[in-house]
């Protein structure tokens, strides 16, 4: 079975304020390296995390898992992280210390022969948890317990007759539950029953921690303290929501709270003053640890995965555990109701009995989506695929307030910054202004917007409003505040300084009361009725500027893309990149301030909220490492490096590098630079990629410096790797100076004897090269006539006809003189080609070219072979009637030629004639001579037709 969330279970709990679920990143069976279950999990001082599995160990490190090999495949039943870091394991057959290398590998060291040796054990025995006093490391096996101590010793104690096998430590102590008698506390002499714990003989306790100066019980009907002489159990929210979820494991929070895991896979987070904060179904099936990592993440293992959740995060989540699915649009607040537009319209209220669960509104026509929600006094106001409708204080059926039209969609709704009386509603071709008569929501005014689709919708001033194009440009419409009535619509583009062009929007951003227009790549903002060049607001990692929305609330200035989310604080002078990674959010959509005092962001399948006070707890940056050194070299095998070497790391000649950078973080969405000053001085551009190879350093010493920060945030401290490569033999310096005195005395030997030959060599070379020069430039000469000729015909080809007619544009245009274009097409030629097949085809073809060659004797004239059986004639100078007396020499000419060859056809031409302008387009000539030879086609062909002069064809 998958390792998903299942269901949503209700609590009681302390205040109905509304709010959502934690964040969480989840690791299924199939995204792990080993087999379930998954009994435990620690995590070490490096940031690494560890958990135990059906086949051995798995570690989690930078983002990667992978099972280790060191401790074998048998299953794995308890790891502990001991005070002085040391890892400790146990499991079927295994008791042992993992130990990580300088390199970072890791090696099992086997503990049971310590324990055979001592007499202790005979055969190999099974671990099934382990703890630590100040005495030592204690590992539970059935009925015993091993004791390895800090002075060495190792010893073996008798548990009392039904203990179970997983003991709680707290207060330096290790305790035993014994069913009908109460607790045993462990002793250096054997086991004693606390006094006072009788009260807790018949209840399963799974977790015990010190507490206000005693200790605190978590057991199946509530918490329980003792003050060391009695235990009394306390009166708190523990006590409904542990009878629904018997708790199984729990620990202690860093911030002095409780997390508490059950059987049913629920887990429960409680205050330190034992408030219930936060109950949902965390696992399937059994929930068996949780451990709690640097970034005040709490992990989460269990019978069928492992999972991250992050209370430390200021957002929690709307989404499928409280009954939402699929594509969500937009979400309000209103008439005390989380309301949600998916499917048809959601809403759900705060709930004193669990997390909220969403419901649909039942009514006509919710079958299709629901784009848009504006939750006001007078009503709850609903954007649909049919258009508009409002929910009404008190209704349970919505009214519409335009005809129902399936596709008359409305994707946006607006309410006005200066009148809470105002919405504007975009539909696909029209603003619809909203307002208010006697508390009812009516439609003032609709205006026809004129664009195929809007681009970012802002009122900027009262009676103002703008919108940007998909087409390029903006419109802004100003209207009649009392009314709506429209007043004027302008379009702005290149005039108003908005770069128009094909194939691009113009997307509008507004940020504190500033308007920008994005294009392409270049940025514009609003000053007067113009828009001057500009640059956005600083966005830490911005993507895509084109996908830009803003909006300012009462808890900061928000901007958004799909991916990314950045939050300006009041008061605060920059955006801050806000990192929800661990949901693997798939899109933002729209940010609002609510009615309940609450901030909310839409994504594509859930909704964020905004808890200010947890915001501003202050994040650490994750701190880089190296997770892996790898030496190569052409001459030995690779071999692992340390991570961290006390001295400057030596490294032979030629030798390459093989890195993977890490993080001291389990944040998932991290980033990287490096640089190595001496071989490449700049840092490299910030990437999530975390493999790194160089190949054959140069001799010298090197600093290799590696940066990491979270996507788009601020970089961590640097961490420096020093390294010194070796020079090859022959690049030491004694040798390089004994090759020098060799070199010198060699050179000296050399030029005397060559000087006498030297001159009459440089004679025949010259004379070679002077030979070589001329075939390469007959080559290249028979090569240009190659690239401008026609491999068919022989005459000139496309490339040429287009130079040629820009050379004769510009020269006639210069002269004020006419330029003729000719267009030939030679009539029937497929009929020709079936008739009598491509090859003769082709032989006509050239036949052709050549007459209409033969035809054209002036220089600056030219005949090129257009495509297929098309020809260009272009003729500088010609005026219009020189130009129909060629045509019909031309067209008798080839009737004539072709019909001597016993293959008659005749051709049709077009004729256009211009004076030309530099600033038009030459082809479009040629295209009203392509037009003239048309019309010479309809009429019959084997004739010249001509366009005229300039202009229209």
């Amino acid at each position: 079975m998958a390792f998903v969330l299942l269901c949503v279970m209700p609590f009681a709990h302390a205040t109905t304020a509304m709010h959502g679920l934690p964040l969480l990143r989840q690791f299924g069976a199939s995204q792990l390296p080993a087999s379930p279950t998954y009994p435990s999990v620690v995590v070490a001082r490096d940031g690494s995390l560890y958990a135990a599995s059906g086949e051995g160990v798995m570690l989690f490190r930078s983002g990667v898992w992978e099972l280790l090999e060191a401790a074998g495949e048998a299953p794995v039943y308890s790891i502990m992280l001991a005070r002085d870091g040391s890892l400790y394991v146990g499991g079927a057959g295994v008791f042992g210390q993992l130990r990580r290398r300088a390199d970072g590998t890791h090696v099992f060291v086997d503990l049971l022969p310590r324990l055979a040796s001592a007499g202790l054990v005979q055969a190999p025995v099974e671990v099934y948890s382990l703890g630590e006093t100040s005495r030592g490391v204690h590992a539970v096996s059935a009925g015993a317990l091993y004791v390895l101590d800090k002075d060495g010793n190792t010893s073996r104690q008798p548990l009392p007759t039904g203990a179970g096998s997983r003991p709680l430590v707290a207060g330096d102590h290790v305790y035993f539950r014994v069913a009908g008698q109460g607790l045993y506390r462990v002793e250096a002499a054997g086991t004693v029953l606390v006094e006072g714990t009788q009260s807790l003989a018949a209840l399963r306790v799974p977790a015990a921690w010190p507490y206000r100066g005693g200790l605190l019980f978590a057991a199946a009907d509530g918490f329980h303290f003792s003050d060391g002489k009695r235990v009394r159990k306390l009166d708190t929210d523990a006590d409904a929501v542990f009878r629904l979820h018997e708790p199984y494991t729990g620990i202690a929070l860093a911030d002095g709270g409780f997390a508490v895991g059950s059987f049913d896979g629920t887990l429960m987070r409680f205050s330190p003053g034992l408030r219930l904060l936060d109950s949902f179904a965390a696992c399937a099936g059994e929930m068996h640890d949780l451990v709690e990592d640097a970034d005040g993440a709490v992990w989460v293992s269990g019978e069928n995965g492992v999972a991250r959740l992050r209370w430390s995060l200021p957002w929690t989540r709307y989404g499928r555990l409280h009954g939402l699915s699929g594509r969500i649009f937009d979400s309000t607040w209103y008439d005390g109701r989380l309301w949600v537009a998916s499917m048809g319209v959601w809403s759900a209220r705060p709930s004193v009995a669990g997390t909220p669960l969403f419901a649909q509104l039942q009514w006509p026509r919710r079958d299709l989506e629901t784009f848009a929600l504006e939750g006001t006094e007078a009503g709850l106001l609903i954007g649909d695929r049919y258009g508009l409708a409002v929910l009404g204080p008190g209704q349970v059926q919505p009214r519409r307030l335009l005809p129902a039209v399936l596709g008359d969609s409305i994707s946006t709704l607006l309410p006005s910054a200066f009148d809470a009386g105002r919405v504007f509603a975009m539909a696909k071709d029209r603003i619809i202004v909203l307002g208010q008569r006697h508390q009812r929501w009516q439609v003032l005014a609709q205006w026809k917007t004129g664009m195929h689709a809007a681009d970012g919708l802002y009122e900027v001033a009262p009676g103002e409003v703008w919108a940007g194009d998909a087409n390029g440009g903006a419109h802004r419409w100003r209207f009649n505040p009392a009314s709506g009535e429209l007043l004027g619509n302008q379009r702005h583009g290149s005039e108003q300084g908005l770069p128009v062009a094909a194939g691009q929007g113009t997307h509008l951003f507004r940020s504190a009361g500033v308007l920008y227009a994005i294009s392409g790549g270049q940025v514009r903002q609003l000053q007067g009725e113009r828009f001057v060049a500009a640059t956005l607001p600083p966005l830490a990692g911005l993507l895509a500027p084109s996908e830009l929305e803003g909006r300012d609330t009462p808890q900061g200035s928000f901007a958004w893309t799909a991916r990314q989310l950045w939050w300006r604080k009041p008061g605060a002078s920059a955006f801050r990149l806000q990192q929800v990674s661990d949901s693997r959010v798939p899109g933002f959509m729209s940010v609002a301030s609510h009615a309940d005092g609450q901030l909310r962001v839409v994504t594509r399948d859930s909704v964020l909220q905004l808890d200010p006070v947890a915001a501003e707890a202050a994040t650490a940056s994750p701190q880089a490492r190296l997770d892996r050194i790898e030496l190569q070299g052409p001459n030995h095998p690779p071999v692992l490096l340390p991570l961290l070497p006390h001295a400057v790391q030596r490294l032979p000649a030629g030798a390459g590098l093989a890195l993977r950078f890490g993080v001291q973080s389990m944040e998932p969405e991290v980033e990287f630079r490096y640089r190595m000053p001496g071989y490449h001085d700049d840092w490299s551009l910030w990437a999530a990629g975390r493999e790194l190879t160089y190949q054959r350093l140069p001799a010298g010493a090197y600093t290799f410096q590696l940066q990491a920060r979270v996507l788009g945030g601020t970089p961590t401290e640097t961490m420096d790797y020093r390294l010194q490569v070796a020079p090859f033999w022959y690049q030491r310096g004694w040798v390089r100076a004994a090759f020098g005195v060799a070199g010198v005395l060699f050179l000296l030997i050399v030029v005397r004897l060559r000087t006498r030959g030297i001159n009459a060599r440089n004679r025949l070379l010259e004379h070679r090269i002077n030979e070589r020069t001329a075939e390469l430039q007959r080559a290249n000469l028979r090569l240009s006539a190659l690239a401008a000729t026609d491999g068919l015909t022989g005459i000139a080809n496309r490339h040429a006809m287009d130079n040629a007619l820009a050379h004769a544009w510009q020269r006639c245009a210069q002269r004020q003189q006419p330029l003729a274009v000719m267009m030939i097409d030679v009539d029937h030629f497929k009929q020709f080609n079936d008739t009598h097949g491509h090859h003769i085809g082709d032989l006509q073809l050239r036949r052709v070219a050549q007459t209409l060659a033969a035809q054209v004797q002036e220089a600056d004239a030219l005949v090129a072979r257009y495509g297929g059986e098309e020809f260009v004639l272009i003729l500088p100078g010609c005026d219009q009637q020189a130009a129909q007396a060629r045509g019909e020499r031309l067209r008798s000419a080839v009737e004539q030629v072709s019909g001597a060859a016993g293959q008659r056809v005749t051709i049709s031409i077009g004729i256009a004639i211009a004076v030309p302008v530099l600033e038009e387009d030459p082809m479009a000539l040629v295209r009203c001579a392509d037009q003239a030879l048309y019309r010479s086609k309809r009429e019959g062909r084997n004739r010249v037709e001509i366009a005229g002069l300039i202009g229209p064809c």
